[in-house]
């Protein structure tokens, strides 16, 4: 009997709105927990847990490495930030701020806070951090004190002041061990933080307290020292976001005497390793501004910098910003009336332009067009199944080694993200995958203990994901990281076959084919799938047939099936339409590269083989 292959399996990707006998060969009408890859189709790595278990529920996983080489991961909370060194995870959460009570002179021996009960958390000595002097220089002064009076809040100098300071400056515990940690109150509708290195420096939001910073000395943190509040801040003003764009800081979506969701405010130019000195925009002699995007009535949900310029995401719009100098320092351009972003890091950059979730699509920004991805293609499917009461969870993460995007949502009746469409941008393909209960996504260098050698590896060269030099094998190479917000657990992805310590399902499927002749009733007495499979296991397939394109498919099987033993999958079906469906539920690795049905027509006209 004449055989008739489909080839090129990995070209087009997973498409299900449009109905499958309405597909090129090559591509799939549904799957799960499988990408495309090198045109075959091949199960999804599974993911293990790294570092310790978060002390609290991960929001936020941000990777820093230090000028000096040190590798830390950052965890954000919903109260309280920790840093992982490789061994063990430190609270560097906020302590107590004071601010001063009444201005100091310089030569001071003493120094008097607003509050005498705040001291109580303070250690008997120690030292402390002033900012906002009255300088030329801006400089920040470290004072060492030798006592404090809980009753006044007067604390005593070791020594005097070297600088002048001005009345309500922010006096901070200069060491992780002056006061107990002061935690933060994000609301529990969304607590995921915004957060930008600006010239080595990390600065953070939630969108409802005071942004904070982690302090650098000599260019680098200390593993002991707490984040603080980002210095030269206006007391009592929040934004939702905050980006680094040039040597800028941009906040977005501010609330001052009331709420200013269109509002972009940018602060003055800041040299490495420091918090910029000014937010003023009415200071002349410096460059921070601000500017209300007032052209569209919706809130501002998000930005990213794009090459040269910044786009700044509306829930209704789109805008783009960019740097002309003195005397405006910005100018704004309305890209897109009606298109707007779903939730705050919905959006991510990959080689030239934005992936990001949409309010009815998933697009691409390049900067001057902005492209829809998912049309006649999966938008239906996604965005019925995506659970519109927890849309701002949503999230965009890249994996930048496979060329792949990541949009997060949470599926069905889930209240957290547990599901991602897969969009590969080399090969413009769709696919899913599950995810743990996953409040962020982000890549960076994880340590590798076990599995990664060589003589560990599993897969023929053919069958195996990974690019040369890759997570495996190489140390140093950023691999992908889930936070769990459920199970305060952090796991690395691509390590294993499994989810955790559960199976990794995975399937692939196809229906709708008519093997050269819709109108004809075809006899298939076997189907020869090219796949491996690692170790001596078997994947489970199933064949399907139809009589029309308005009856449900009819699957037989499954059937085991072992490539180091089998060459086909035998049958006696028929029908005008068929199927395939390969499928997984143990622990092993898989992948399609090709498969050929031998077909029977029932009538004159001949067989037409197509790829």
């Amino acid at each position: 009997m004449p055989l008739v292959p489909i080839e090129n399996l990995g070209q087009i990707g997973i498409i299900k709105d449009t109905p499958p006998y309405n597909l090129p060969p090559n591509a799939w009408s549904d799957g799960n927990n499988v990408r495309l890859l090198d045109n075959g189709v091949k199960k999804v790595a599974g993911y293990q847990e790294v570092m310790a278990t978060c002390p609290f529920a991960p929001y936020y996983l941000h990777p820093y490495l230090t000028v000096s080489g040190t590798y830390y991961w950052i965890a954000y909370g919903a109260t309280d930030i920790a840093v992982w060194n490789g061994s063990i995870w430190t609270d560097v959460t906020r302590q107590t701020t004071l601010q001063l009570n009444g201005a100091t002179l310089a030569g001071a021996s003493s120094i008097t806070v607003d509050t005498g009960a705040a001291l109580t958390a303070l250690d008997t000595s120690g030292t402390l951090d002033i900012g906002e002097d009255n300088s030329t220089t801006n400089s920040y002064e470290t004072l060492s004190y030798s006592a404090r009076d809980t009753g006044t809040g007067v604390i005593t100098l070791s020594g005097t002041a070297t600088n002048a300071h001005t009345d309500d400056a922010v006096v901070t515990p200069a060491g992780g061990t002056d006061t107990a940690d002061s935690d933060y109150g994000a609301n529990t509708t969304d607590r995921r933080w915004t957060v930008t290195n600006l010239n080595g420096l990390i600065v953070a939001t939630n969108g409802f307290d005071t942004p904070q910073m982690w302090p650098l000395s000599g260019g680098i943190p200390s593993i002991g020292t707490p984040f603080m509040e980002l210095r030269n801040w206006t007391v009592s003003t929040k934004c939702k976001v905050i980006r680094s764009f040039r040597t800028f800081l941009v906040g977005l979506n501010w609330t001052r005497t009331n709420e200013e969701p269109r509002l972009v405010k940018w602060s003055t130019e800041a040299s490495y390793g420091s918090p910029p000195v000014t937010w003023n925009e009415n200071d002349a002699t410096l460059d921070a501004g601000e500017y209300e995007l007032s052209d569209t009535p919706g809130d501002i949900i998000d930005g990213l910098p794009l090459g040269d310029s910044f786009i700044i995401y509306k829930d209704d719009s789109i805008y783009i910003m960019n740097y002309v100098g003195t005397p405006y320092i910005f100018s704004f351009k309305l890209m897109s009336p009606t298109i707007g972003l779903l939730s705050k890091e919905a959006v991510a950059e990959f080689e030239g332009g934005h992936f990001f979730m949409g309010n009815s699509d998933f697009y691409v920004c390049n900067g001057q067009t902005i492209t829809p991805m998912l049309s006649n293609k999966l938008r239906r499917t996604v965005f019925d199944e995506l659970n519109g009461d927890n849309y701002q969870k949503c999230f965009v993460a890249a994996d930048y080694v496979r060329n792949e995007m990541m949009a997060c949502y949470p599926s069905g009746s889930s209240t957290v993200v547990d599901k991602a469409l897969i969009w590969n941008w080399k090969d413009n393909t769709f696919s899913f995958r599950d995810l743990p209960d996953t409040s962020h996504i982000n890549s960076g260098i994880v340590e590798i203990t076990a599995g990664a050698t060589w003589d560990a590896a599993t897969l023929t060269w053919n069958a195996d994901s990974d690019p040369w030099g890759a997570t495996n094998y190489d140390n140093v190479i950023k691999n992908i990281v889930f936070a769990d917000v459920t199970n305060t657990k952090i796991f690395r992805d691509n390590k294993g076959n499994k989810k955790d310590t559960a199976t990794m399902d995975a399937y692939i499927e196809r229906s709708g084919y008519d093997l050269g002749d819709p109108q004809s009733v075809k006899f298939v007495s076997a189907v020869y799938p090219q796949i491996e499979v690692s170790g001596n296991n078997t994947v489970n397939v199933y064949i399907g047939r139809q009589m029309s394109t308005e009856d449900g498919i009819t699957w037989e099987g499954p059937v085991a099936f072992n490539p180091n033993t089998q060459s086909k999958v035998s049958c006696r079906i028929s029908g005008k339409y068929f199927g395939i469906k390969v499928m997984s539920d143990t622990d092993i690795d898989w992948k399609l590269h090709g498969l050929s049905f031998e077909v029977q027509q029932r009538g004159t006209r001949g067989i037409r083989s197509y790829a």
